[in-house]
């Protein structure tokens, strides 16, 4: 069972997790990962681009800004919700978009990648997850982009919606209880508002401990 961070006395903030909590955490970061990558076309060694931009042989920064004249505009709603439009003129969004957000997206990946490795380092079992300051920070930000993935999942417009869902949910149990049946989809909303609770309760717990 989660046990809510707190501020050691070395300067740490730690919370405690069992090994399940941490292989969710970590399978969802991952997936959300994932989905930024594939819905972008975000590929590896993009780095090597903006290294192009920054060279002084004129040749490498105007094949880099060919590069980087293409930004592809999500299809995924969740990943829209993650990249929304910076203006409401087409035009001016796309070049927003062609200028920055490949670093957006590079910077949620990294900041989800190091929570992965957070949680790989803190071992498979029941154990206490350590963060730093600035990996708490890096935490906060990714453990937001998973739960607006999530929301998006469940049809959460708004904090105040979730009550909604949770409340649907509850009813829905209550009618499946009484047919005596319980379908995937429904089992499966379970799980995703159980892990939307948990990292809403450890973003919170991790806010909490900072202040």
């Amino acid at each position: 069972m989660a046990h809510a961070f707190r501020r050691r006395g070395d300067g740490l903030l730690a919370c405690r997790l069992d090994g399940e909590e941490k292989a969710i955490i970590a399978q969802v970061a991952q997936e959300t990962a994932d989905l930024i990558r594939t819905d972008l076309g975000v590929e590896a060694g993009t780095g090597a681009i903006r290294r192009a931009a920054d060279s002084e042989d004129p040749l490498q920064r105007l094949e880099a800004e060919f590069a980087g004249r293409s930004a592809r505009e999500p299809s995924d709603s969740a990943v829209s919700r993650l990249f929304p439009a910076a203006a409401e003129d087409a035009a001016s969004a796309d070049e927003y978009r062609r200028l920055g957000q490949q670093d957006l997206a590079e910077a949620k990946l990294a900041d989800l990648h190091r929570v992965v490795e957070v949680l790989d380092g803190a071992g498979p079992g029941h154990g206490e997850v350590q963060v730093d300051e600035d990996d708490a920070v890096t935490m906060l930000r990714a453990l937001n982009d998973v739960r607006i993935v999530l929301a998006d999942r469940l049809g959460v417009q708004r904090d105040g919606d979730f009550d909604t869902v949770r409340m649907m949910q509850q009813i829905g149990e209550q009618v499946e209880g009484a047919d005596g049946g319980e379908d995937e989809e429904h089992v499966g909303s379970d799980v995703v508002i159980a892990v939307y609770e948990l990292l809403s309760w450890l973003q919170e717990s991790l806010l909490r401990s900072m202040d």
